[in-house]
């Protein structure tokens, strides 16, 4: 049989069946999880509407039709609430929710209703019972007859449903859903057609079949605009924020790297930090055990760093790190570990040593890249350094064990001078533990008032006056006993206290001087020694002229001794303070002549009054030889320029001869007195001024010991002479 419309029902089915399930599906990834689920159900209803309506319009009899009409008017009836229950679930207001509840309640009362009419919750009586043929000539039972009183609560309902749509689709154009909108807009026109159209065939105006199952298709459309538009932004916004998480991501690895490479490299000198030396260190042990070979790391300290700081300012003294950094990164293998511990202190871990050798090789290399002269921004300096040395396997196992271990090396290195290397021996700890313990000794020993001065004279060669005294420090301990310079002189300028005890001797020389002048020995004077760091970093000027104000003394009454070394270390910033001293009218005189290396190119342009000849010449000058005419040759270079030549370590009669022969001018010794306390310096000078200087004074050495360790029994020293300097 032809039955055309028939069929598009049944096709419909298929439709709304597969929109049920796309809903569903949708649900999963929407927003809108429960309007997907209802639409679901919706979609479903409908297909069970439009299969209903199918059935009715292509049964054989009537009672089939009949049958068919009221499942018709069940799934019609069920529809509208879950319509509305639609509608609350976009727009997620409680007050929708319950307006729903109570349409479903309503609804189910007619559907109820629905099955105990005879001809359904439609109609009261039925028009005639027959068939219609359609124009085009397929037999259809379309229904029609007088409505019900449930029937007209039902269309009041429907009614208020579209009119509640209208103002939701309103107020989605308003928020810029301009396209849903529209879908929403026009689905609402053919549901409200469909419905005056099935009206007007239910009272039996026209004959036409229900058309709402056609016109939710429309709807259906919209709905799966709308969520699937929503359904898009999220997987759009998700995607944004997926890339964006992982750029995110990428940028913190990228961050983590950077402040990993801060955290484990030097700023200055691109090397590894300690950090990152540790790091490194750990891979170097294990490759070591491996291969069963030796690991030596090396801590390399520059000595002059403070120094260049001080004097040439902080920009050299980086530049300069970043150059030894260099020299000290080619001089060892690409293998080999070269990191920054801090300050002027650097680290090398050279792996696959074999023997003891293959360790003093290493430190000859880098010590060698070292040594020439840095030039950095016009100035030349000159760097040495000391070096503490660990190897694994030897000593320690851990990585942090072999770095504290050459640390330890290193302490102990610096503690014996300058240009030092020693290797770790587990001895060390003690013995650091006791220098530790000697150190605090030291710091405190300044604030205990435990340095006292000694004084050694320095007589003139043609008259046998006493010109001078060469103020000694020594050093009083409870524990430690009686502490000479050699001890503790290079420990306070590693530890940077010895500006403050320089500070204390120009400060007590002075007020000896004073007291000495007021005991009348106007024409005396004292020589005082001068560190490095006094004079090339302190602020000696001001330290020199305040105690000269202070006890009311002259620049010329003080003599200021450098040592040669100290000179050599930066001549011509030597050259700078020694002038700015030489505007106070200090005497300035050149300590320990003859132990340099190129002191005589500098000693034309020095502005020096003096020189003091070694001891060392000194001693061995009556055996002939080469020392006698290194004496010879000192003095009359010193005669021609014009300076005083002091004498030190004058032990015999015959040095003393020989020496006022050449013409020096002061001679300082044993001979005349060992370093005095100020009483014995005062018997002394008393001794001196009577012209008693050799028959009272010292006849003999031993003499002299009586007289000074008389003297020094009131400061708990015993019977004990005092060593010199």
């Amino acid at each position: 049989m032809n039955a055309p419309v028939a069929t598009l029902y049944f096709i419909s089915v298929g439709v709304f069946a597969l929109g049920s399930f796309q809903a569903a599906v949708t649900a999963r990834s929407s927003a809108y999880t429960r309007a997907c689920w209802t639409f679901s159900a919706l979609c479903l209803l409908f297909a069970l509407f439009q299969l209903a309506c199918g059935i009715q319009y292509s049964a054989t009899s009537f009672q089939a039709a009949l049958f068919a009409h009221k499942w018709v008017n069940f799934f019609s009836v069920l529809i509208i609430p879950l319509i509305w229950y639609l509608v609350a679930a976009l727009e997620l207001k409680s007050s929708s929710f319950r307006v729903s509840y109570i349409v479903g309640g309503v609804a189910g009362m007619i559907m109820l209703a629905n099955y105990l009419s005879p001809f359904g919750y439609r109609f009261v009586q039925l028009h005639p019972e027959v068939a219609t043929v359609m124009p085009w000539g397929e037999q259809m039972w379309i229904f029609s007859g007088e409505p019900t009183l449930a029937f007209r609560i039902l269309r009041l309902i429907a009614l208020g449903l579209i009119i509640h749509t209208m103002i939701f689709s309103f107020r989605i154009i308003r928020l810029g859903e301009k396209l849903t909108s529209r879908l929403i807009w026009a689905s609402l026109s053919l549901l409200l057609l469909s419905g005056i159209f099935a009206g007007l065939s239910d009272t039996g105006v026209l004959k036409a079949p229900y058309l709402g199952g056609f016109s939710f298709l429309f709807l259906a459309v919209s709905f799966s605009a709308l969520v699937g538009k929503d359904v898009s932004n999220r997987r759009i916004e998700e995607l944004e924020i997926y890339s964006e998480l992982q750029h995110e991501i990428e940028s913190r690895k990228i961050a983590n790297q950077r402040i990993e490479h801060v955290l484990n490299n030097d700023v200055l000198t691109g090397l590894p930090n300690r950090a990152g030396a540790l790091f490194s260190l750990r891979d170097l042990l294990e490759l070591n055990r491996v291969n069963e070979s030796k690991l030596g790391v090396f801590i390399f300290d520059v000595d002059q760093l403070s120094i260049v700081n001080g004097t040439r300012g902080y920009k050299v003294g980086d530049q300069l790190l970043i150059e030894v950094s260099q020299r000290i990164r080619q001089s060892v293998r690409d293998s080999d570990l070269v990191a920054r511990l801090g300050s002027g202190r650097f680290v090398v871990g050279a792996t696959g040593l074999k023997t003891e050798r293959c360790v003093t090789i290493v430190y000859e290399k880098v010590t060698g890249a070292l040594a020439s002269p840095f030039f950095i921004e016009d100035n030349l300096l000159s760097i040495t350094s000391n070096t503490g040395v660990a190897v694994f396997p030897d000593n320690v196992g851990a990585e942090d064990d072999i770095l504290a271990a050459a640390e330890l090396a290193l302490h102990d290195a610096k503690s014996h001078g300058t240009g030092k290397l020693r290797f770790f021996h587990p001895s060390l700890k003690e013995n650091i533990r006791q220098r530790i313990d000697f150190e605090r000794a030291l710091k405190e020993a300044l604030e205990k008032d435990q340095f006292f001065l000694c004084y050694q004279p320095q007589i003139s060669a043609s008259s046998g006056q006493t010109v001078s005294l060469e103020a000694l420090i020594r050093w009083q301990h409870p524990v430690y006993g009686l502490v000479m310079p050699d001890r503790f002189i290079q420990l306070a300028e590693t530890m940077g206290i010895i500006a403050h005890i320089g500070a204390w001797v120009i400060d007590k020389s002075c007020e000896q001087l004073a007291r000495w002048r007021a005991m009348g020995y106007h024409e005396l004077r004292v020589a005082i020694n001068l560190s490095a760091q006094q004079l090339l970093v302190s602020e000696l000027e001001e330290t020199v002229s305040a105690a000269l104000q202070r006890y009311q003394l002259s620049g010329s009454d003080i003599e200021l001794e450098i040592t040669e070394s100290v000179l050599m270390q930066d001549p011509e910033r030597s050259i700078e303070r020694l002038g700015a001293l030489r505007k106070l009218d200090v005497r300035l005189s050149i300590d320990d002549f003859g132990t340099g290396y190129s002191s005589l190119a500098y000693l034309r342009v020095l502005p020096v009054q003096a020189f003091k000849l070694d001891r060392g010449f000194v001693w061995d000058m009556d055996k002939g030889g080469k020392a006698w005419e290194i004496c010879a040759t000192a003095i009359s270079l010193a005669q021609n320029l014009g300076l005083e030549v002091v004498a030190e370590g004058v032990e015999t009669e015959e040095q003393s001869e020989q020496l006022k022969k050449l013409g020096c001018h002061l001679l300082q010794g044993y001979l005349f007195a060992k370093p005095l306390t100020v009483e014995a310096a005062d018997i002394f000078l008393a001794a001196s001024l009577l012209g008693n200087q050799k028959a009272e004074a010292t006849p003999t050495p031993a003499i002299l010991h009586a007289k000074t360790n008389s003297n020094l029994a009131g400061l708990a020293l015993q019977s004990e002479p005092i060593p010199p300097q």
